[in-house]
Parts: structure tokens; C-alpha cells; sequence
């Protein structure tokens, strides 16, 4: 009998170490993690043009700059626009796939950058606190470099002055108005 009440303690102690080492894997913060620092810049210099776009253009101009970073690999995200901005994704985990859908409100940055505040979380039925979803979805997910997770602060930066436009052009964000379906942005093309 003591032998098996000694089995028992010793396979208890082996679960319990795999789960704090998959919990400490899955929240600890890869090397190459940098933290955001909004910065008040001055407007490129050139031609400045300021388009105003849709909810749905914006949505779709930004899932071709995603489907672009990730240079033929599957998309292993979409953005959606409606009364919010949300991120969608699917991640395997233990053969399993969970369905992730965070859900976020707008805020243009000083420097012309989207801050994406998160409002919700819905992993399958799961319910994970919001820091640790966005934990995975930073660890797990290949993002695009103008993709910023920032778990602690429970948000994500767009660094739309970041993104990879050819011939000098420059995008930053001057207003995201979602009630009004009104979003400007501020195209400068460089000389």
C-alpha cells in the first residue's frame, strides 16, 4: 500500500511541475520584446495628403499589409472593423484548436500610431484572463513587425508609420471615429 500512496505523490509532483513549466513557458516574455514608447514626431517632410477612409477600406487596406508581412505564409490573423477593431485567430494547442477573437477600442497615438485598448476576450469557452490571451497570441503567433503586443498594458499598437510602403510614402493616423464611420489618415510621399 505505501509504495502505491508513494507513486501517487511522486506522479502528482511530475503534473504539477509540467504545468507551472507550460504556465512559466507560455508567460514569460520572448527576447526580442521591446516595449512601446509613444513619441510626439513631426509630420514627414514632403506631400501630404490626408484620405479619408471606411471602416471596411480600412479593414481591408490592413489585412493586405498582414497578408504582405507574412510574405505567402497562411494569415495567421484577421483584423475587423465594425463598432470596434478585433483580432481573430485560430492556435493549436495540444492538438486542439482554439478559436481567439479580442476585441479592442481605438485610440490615435500622438505620434500617428493606433493604440488598440483591449475591451474583451473570447478563447473557444475558455475563460482566460485578458494578459494571458494576448500573452499567447504575442508567444504563438508569427506577427507582422508594425504589430506590437503589449500583454501588461492589455493593449496592441499598430505602428502604421512602420509599415513597409515602397516609393517613400509614409502613413500615419490623424483620427479613428468608428461611431461616424470616419477614419483619416495622413499620406505623406517623400520627395
Amino acid at each position: 500500500m505505501n509504495k502505491w500512496r508513494f507513486a501517487f505523490f511522486v506522479l502528482l509532483v511530475l503534473n504539477l511541475i509540467a504545468v507551472i513549466g507550460f504556465f512559466l513557458f507560455i508567460t514569460t516574455p520572448s527576447d526580442n520584446f521591446k516595449t512601446y514608447q509613444a513619441e510626439s514626431s513631426p509630420p514627414p517632410e514632403g506631400n501630404t495628403v490626408v484620405v479619408n477612409t471606411t471602416k471596411a477600406d480600412f479593414e481591408g487596406i490592413a489585412n493586405t499589409y498582414i497578408a504582405d508581412a507574412m510574405e505567402g505564409q497562411p494569415m495567421p490573423l484577421r483584423l475587423a472593423v465594425t463598432d470596434n477593431v478585433s483580432l481573430s485567430t485560430e492556435l493549436t494547442v495540444f492538438g486542439v484548436t482554439l478559436p481567439i477573437l479580442l476585441t479592442f477600442d481605438p485610440v490615435v497615438l500622438p505620434d500617428g500610431n493606433l493604440l488598440l485598448e483591449q475591451r474583451s476576450v473570447e478563447v473557444g469557452r475558455l475563460d482566460i484572463p485578458p494578459e494571458s490571451a494576448l500573452k499567447l497570441l504575442r508567444d504563438s503567433v508569427d506577427l507582422p513587425e508594425f504589430m506590437e503586443v503589449l500583454p501588461k498594458e492589455e493593449e496592441v499598437v499598430l505602428n502604421l508609420t512602420e509599415i513597409p510602403i515602397n516609393g517613400g510614402v509614409s502613413v500615419r493616423a490623424t483620427s479613428f471615429d468608428l461611431e461616424e464611420d470616419d477614419i483619416r489618415l495622413l499620406v505623406t510621399i517623400q520627395p
